[in-house]
């Protein structure tokens, strides 16, 4: 029995499967729509079809790697809260590191001024402020707007360390995670948090928690 026919919405999404999986060889200026074609086996009209035109096509597949990247870089829910800390760091890592053209092409056209790109990048920092602001409040710490502006601010610095890594790695990868985690820990009495009630809090949560 022949398979029946895809649906537009699963070969939409299989097009944008190839895309984002070439983005892991070649840098996204490279790729172009027919030969994303060529490899998802459909015609370059078809994909006209679905994203109307190249920039439609290249917003697709930035916000499918931005979602893809997102999804690695979630911590795992059923660790403690600064053993989640520290997954976060290395998934993030791991993540810039095995796919830096996809996360450096959403940086990039991010602060180039297209909304579309700055969305998919504040929605993907996002996401991972918002995990570590709900860590802190089930540890009982008070969540302010500074201590949010200074996770976001800590993400950019996770971020400048990882990318520079990759263009000079002169540190080995836990020299790098330990760097980040430390700096995480550093600067939330910076934001209005007391050090000690931070200690207290993992310690009553997580018996023999030693702050880095």
């Amino acid at each position: 029995m022949a398979a029946a026919p895809r649906s537009p919405a699963d070969r939409r999404a299989q097009i944008l499967e190839v895309a984002v999986r070439m983005l892991e060889s070649e840098s996204f200026d490279d790729l172009s729509m027919d030969r994303v074609a060529a490899e998802a086996g459909v015609s370059p009209p078809l994909l006209f079809h679905y994203f109307k035109n190249k920039q439609g096509f290249r917003n697709a597949v930035l916000q499918a790697s931005a979602e893809a990247l997102q999804q690695r870089m979630s911590p795992d829910p059923t660790l403690p809260t600064s053993a989640q800390l520290r997954g976060g760091v290395e998934t993030f890592f791991d993540a810039v590191v095995a796919h830096p053209t996809s996360y450096l092409a959403v940086m990039r056209l991010a602060g180039s001024g297209d909304e579309g790109m700055r969305r998919i990048y504040r929605g993907m920092r996002r996401t991972f402020t918002d995990w570590i602001v709900h860590a802190l409040t089930e540890l009982g710490l008070p969540t302010t707007p500074a201590v949010d502006a200074a996770v976001q601010g800590w993400q950019a610095f996770m971020e400048e360390i990882v990318l520079t890594w990759l263009d000079e790695p002169t540190m080995a990868r836990v020299e790098v995670i330990d760097l980040c985690e430390r700096a995480f820990y550093h600067l939330l009495p910076a934001a209005g948090l007391d050090a000690e009630q931070i200690a207290r809090a993992l310690a009553a949560a997580e018996p023999n928690t030693v702050l880095p």
